[in-house]
């Protein structure tokens, strides 16, 4: 029969070397990319730890009042300052501060007033550990953000968690169980333990990088918006437009389906900018583009604003009679919005003039520059023609 049997006091050396090891190589890494809060949080949860295990090492050799009861006090001080740091990657969490806290101070009296005898100081700081372990667990299982790593976490913290309650019953169980007997679920959690420490300082750089990759993704969508979408409208810009336009007649020419174009200026809006003045110009834009916004509700459907005053609608698999009819249904938005234009030459409110064009992409020459020439050149003959209406041959 292979007998499972392991030196304690060995354990706890490597258990001490380990953590501060550990603090050690963390406090060289200190990068700006760390929360300085959480870094200083898990640092010093290491060095306690460490401190600990140097002086549960020494039990038999110093008094107990120092290996067992000031040393599991500074042990589950640490286990809770490393517990706290990992799950506050993201950001502070201020109700497992006080979870810990209350934990800990819980511990402390019932350690410093009950535990009289070896195996009372096992089962009893096996038993609070436990706790520190299982919130770790929970925090991940309900934590909304979801990753392999996170997973893994909290397969492994449930798992040193089960060890260190088989522990603590065989503690509670036998009146002659102590730190340094080579029992078997006393061999595995020291073990347990042992890989735990490993493994948690690998967990929290990765948890960091985990946070920072985020933000970096965030960063990018963010730049990204910022350069597709106009500042003032909030609409797509020119350049979100024009990748739009691209890929509509790529994806209607594969389909043959037809794709409209709809060119839309403000009339006079220069004259509305003199008349006004600039503040109530941007305004009327904003007005406008909201407008818009409420004639094309598809997913697929892009209102750009193409120019100063000058707005472009995209509508994917859209013949000529339903561009004109969205088209038509704009015109009439705006000028049912009333915005006062003194000096109009078309009445006394903004509104719209209208070019509209639809067409199947189905030659080469049917590109960018031919839906921009069609639609332009219909808006162009909706201004000839009195403006605020729409031209669609």
């Amino acid at each position: 029969m292979i007998s499972f049997e392991i030196d304690i006091t060995t354990v706890l050396l490597f258990l001490f070397f380990g953590n501060l090891a550990t603090a050690g190589l963390l406090a060289i890494y200190s990068s700006d990319f760390i929360a300085q809060r959480t870094y200083r949080q898990f640092l010093a949860g290491k060095l306690l730890q460490s401190i600990s295990w140097m002086l549960l090492a020494m039990r038999g050799k110093i008094p107990d009042v120092l290996s067992a009861h000031l040393g599991n006090s500074l042990l589950l001080i640490g286990f809770a300052l490393e517990a706290l740091a990992i799950i506050s990657v993201e950001k502070p969490r201020k109700r497992w501060e006080t979870y810990y806290a209350i934990v800990v101070v819980v511990f402390i009296f019932v350690f410093w007033t009950f535990a009289k005898q070896p195996n009372e100081y096992v089962y009893i700081s096996s038993a609070f550990a436990a706790l520190m372990f299982l919130s770790v667990t929970i925090f991940f299982v309900r934590d909304s953000r979801k990753s392999v790593l996170r997973y893994s976490l909290s397969a492994i913290y449930t798992v040193s968690c089960l060890i260190l309650l088989v522990r603590s019953t065989n503690a509670f169980l036998h009146a002659d169980y102590k730190l340094m007997s080579n029992e078997f679920s006393q061999n595995l959690t020291f073990l347990s333990t042992y890989l735990l420490m490993i493994i948690s300082g690998s967990s929290f750089l990765l948890l960091q990088r985990e946070r920072m990759d985020e933000l970096l993704r965030g960063a990018n969508q963010e730049l990204d918006q910022l350069a597709h979408i106009d500042g003032l409208t909030n609409l797509a810009n020119r350049r979100k437009f024009s990748e739009n336009l691209t890929y509509g007649i790529s994806e209607s020419r594969r389909r043959a389906e037809p794709l409209a174009l709809i060119m839309a200026d403000i009339d006079f809006f220069k004259k509305y900018n003199d008349y006004y003045g600039h503040v109530h110009g941007d305004r009327c834009l904003v007005q406008v583009a909201q407008e818009l916004k409420q004639h094309c509700r598809r997913s697929t459907d892009l209102i750009s604003r193409y120019g100063g005053e000058e707005f472009a609608i995209v509508l994917m698999n859209t013949d000529i009679t339903e561009a004109s009819r969205i088209a038509e249904a704009v015109r009439k938005g705006i000028q049912n919005l009333s915005i006062p234009h003194a000096d109009s030459d078309v009445g006394d409110c903004v509104t719209l003039s209208l070019g509209v064009f639809s067409a199947i992409p189905d030659l080469d020459e049917h590109d960018y520059d031919w839906y921009i020439i069609e639609a332009d050149r219909r808006l162009y003959h909706a201004k000839r023609a009195g403006r605020n209406q729409c031209v669609c041959a």
